[in-house]
């Protein structure tokens, strides 16, 4: 191929570059992650993190956003809740009420306890509360986000001095004009569309916190959010949690939503969460249980082919080895097959019969599936 002796050294030596170089990105990239596992025992005393991140209004004493993050720094993955402000839940001393309402009655304190519990007691280690204005001033101190914004947008609420007039397609969004995108919410997806929105610029934010030329902005970051977050975490856990956002592969942040249904509690328009999926997702997502690891296969019999994300989400999430998964015939019954000690756990978590196999496999059928939307 190579006629002449110059371009086959030329050749040679330009692979053995590239070579080179990658063997560095590999041995950085092993470097960081080795630092993020020694700055989250150092500064948290595990490598394993449920942090709660919620957005208020200060004014009306509800949050707009909540948000439950599981961090795993030994597996580098980050896996984003989302939780229906208007989801109907029962508040210690306040009867039941729209879990928004729960930071009107007790804080980031309250609102924690009450968003544990409907997980079915899973442990939160921190709280972040931010109010819409702090968030915009975080989001133009890293140079706001490139944000393809799914629709035009137009609502103006002169009341609440909200004012969102944003055009369809892919641009670049000060921090007030992310704010604005993540705030509307008047269409036919409501709600629903709001917390997909705030997933996708949550992946945004941490993707541009990890770029290289945003590291000498982390102190900066820091002092602003310590001026208008309220929050659990000391300054050292914050700039933890900032390097720890660095080793995160995009790949390996997963968003998705608490199942649930909208319904009526009287004249009011709510959420119900499906409790069963509620207590599933904090049993393999945020009870910090290593899994074991044998090979799993999901396959997803439910009838609705939207509930892979959901599914695969929380699994990978906590760390179960779920290399593929598959889409079946709907059916009835759920069961686990195999041998191995993950289809042991796996049939105890979902209370599904265990079957014997050569291969693990998780079958959930429409006895497990969830309210739909």
């Amino acid at each position: 191929m190579f006629s002449k002796p110059w371009v086959r050294v030329g050749a040679i030596a330009g692979a053995g570059i590239l070579s080179v170089l990658a063997g560095f990105l590999i041995f950085q990239g092993t470097i960081r992650h080795e630092l993020a596992i020694q700055s989250a025992q150092h500064n948290f005393g595990k490598t394993q993190l449920n942090l709660l991140v919620l957005g208020y209004q200060s004014d009306e004493g509800t949050t707009d956003s909540i948000v439950l993050a599981h961090l795993d720094v030994d597996r580098q993955t980050a896996t984003l809740v989302s939780i229906p402000r208007d989801t109907w839940v029962a508040i210690p001393g306040h009867g039941s009420q729209k879990i928004n309402a729960a930071y009107a009655f007790g804080g980031t304190a309250m609102s924690a306890r009450v968003v544990s519990t409907l997980l079915g007691g899973i442990p939160i280690d921190a709280t972040v509360a931010l109010q819409p204005q702090d968030a915009a001033r975080v989001i133009e101190a890293i140079g706001g986000l490139d944000v393809n914004v799914d629709e035009n947008m137009d609502y103006d609420d002169n009341y609440g001095g909200l004012h969102i007039h944003l055009r369809k397609g892919e641009q670049h969004l000060s921090g007030r004009q992310v704010t604005e995108y993540i705030r509307f919410r008047n269409d036919a997806a409501s709600d629903f569309g709001r917390m997909k929105r705030q997933q996708y610029v949550l992946k945004l934010f941490m993707n541009q916190v990890s770029l290289p030329q945003n590291w000498v902005r982390l102190p900066g970051l820091l002092q602003l959010a310590r001026k208008g977050v309220q929050t659990s975490l000391n300054d050292a856990q914050l700039m933890a949690l900032f390097q720890i956002y660095h080793n995160v592969p995009d790949d390996d942040i997963r968003t998705f939503t608490l199942p649930g249904k909208p319904g009526w509690a009287g004249d009011a328009s709510v959420v119900y969460v499906d409790p069963q999926w509620a207590r599933l997702i904090g049993d393999v997502l945020f009870k910090k249980v290593d899994p074991p690891q044998d090979e799993v296969v999901v396959a997803n019999a439910t009838g609705d082919a939207t509930f892979d994300k959901t599914l695969i989400g929380a699994l990978r999430g906590g760390g179960w080895n779920v290399r593929t998964f598959v889409d079946e015939p709907a059916r009835r019954v759920s069961a686990v097959i195999g041998d191995s000690p993950a289809a042991a756990m796996l049939s105890h978590i979902f209370a599904a019969a265990l079957r014997p196999g050569a291969r693990t496999t998780l079958v959930i059928g429409s006895d497990l599936a969830p309210y739909q939307e």
